[in-house]
């Protein structure tokens, strides 16, 4: 997956949503009326029917339950935005623009927060399907991944649409940049291997602790030969990780980091399978290589895959570097996830 490729898809489906708009009667008015927001949203227009100011936030999600710290900051954003303009627009519409799936009784939740109007994924479709932009929005949702994971069970976002959990999120602290100036500033090689850990691991619950349940960090193995970095239990809500404790047979995930000065090789790959247990349960790794991996590692990796049902997937400091800021910007380092594991499997050779 290219680099940036997070930032890319989210502007990429901002564009979309925004020439939607344009086209279903919402003239763009952002740049006079969000001139003085510092906190501006990511679309404001007029209706050209009912002349009320709409206020929009984009939430791409390849999940159909979606992130909760996501969908709180959208939601509480947008709210935001009344206090800003409700002296000037008698009429303001709250637009929440979603590629999850939402239940009935979640729009209603939703709509008790004071958020007027909410395009779910059905609803994009249908609104699209109006425009010259249909076509490209089926293809965009393709590319990233909407909709392919959603398999295994109905997924609401019910528990996360309350008024205390949206005030919770609103007020998270954004520390993905300060997550990446310590890591740059970690020394390579052995002298940074200690901090490299700990760093690692807070990022890790920083980036997906909604996802898992008990962690266990640097334990060993039985007979004390060998000692895991972390290793998380799944208790998963986002499809991403539902997907990958199902299609994996795995109620654990193994995070292992790696400092290296250079690229890690097959070797490293190899003394990582051993930590693997498709019997209990234990067959996904990620690891968290500092300066990436050789060939060598990349093929190993696929051979434990093909051989043994084991994946481990590699990925670098930028790999981090970006999902850290997709969580600060509210979006998903799943997709990250989901397009590398995409590339993985379907390049994978006998």
């Amino acid at each position: 997956m290219a680099a940036n490729s997070i930032a890319r898809f989210a502007k990429k489906f901002e564009t979309l949503c925004i020439a939607i708009l344009k086209e279903r009667g919402v003239d763009d008015e952002t740049g006079v009326v969000s001139y003085h927001d510092p906190n501006a949203p990511d679309y404001v227009g007029i209706n050209r029917e009912t002349k009320a100011l709409v206020i929009a936030e984009f939430n791409l999600s390849i999940s159909s339950f979606g992130r909760p710290s996501i969908w709180g900051s959208s939601i509480a954003r947008l709210k935001e935005q009344v206090d800003w303009y409700k002296d000037d627009y008698e009429n303001i519409e709250l637009l929440l623009v979603t590629t999850s799936t939402l239940s009935p009784n979640a729009k209603q939740l939703t709509h008790t927060l004071g958020i007027t109007v909410i395009w779910d994924l059905p609803r994009l479709i249908e609104e699209a399907s109006h425009t010259t932009l249909y076509g490209e929005l089926r293809q965009f949702l393709s590319d990233v991944g909407v909709g392919d994971l959603g398999t295994l069970q109905p997924a609401s976002v019910e528990s996360v649409v309350s008024s205390g959990e949206v005030a919770q999120d609103a007020k998270k602290g954004r520390k993905g940049k300060d997550y990446i100036a310590a890591l740059d500033a970690i020394p390579q090689g052995a002298p940074g291997w200690r901090q490299f850990e700990l760093v690692c691991t807070e990022v890790i619950d920083y980036l997906f602790s909604e996802q898992f349940g008990s962690s266990h960090r640097q334990s060993p193995s039985e007979g004390g030969m060998h000692r895991r970095d972390l290793l998380v239990r799944l208790r998963p809500t986002h499809d991403f990780w539902i997907a990958l404790a199902h299609d994996f047979r795995s109620r654990y995930i193994l995070f292992e980091f790696k400092n290296y000065e250079g690229k890690i090789g097959q070797d490293e790959i190899y003394s990582t399978e051993k930590y693997l247990f498709t019997t209990a349960l234990r067959s996904v790794c990620f690891l968290i290589a500092r300066n990436g991996a050789d060939e060598s590692a990349h093929r190993a990796a696929s051979g434990a895959l093909r051989e043994a049902g084991k994946l481990i997937m590699i990925f670098d400091l930028q790999d981090i570097r970006e999902m850290l800021t997709a969580v600060d910007e509210d979006q998903e380092p799943e997709i990250l996830l989901y397009g590398r594991l995409d590339e993985l499997l379907t390049k994978m050779l006998r």
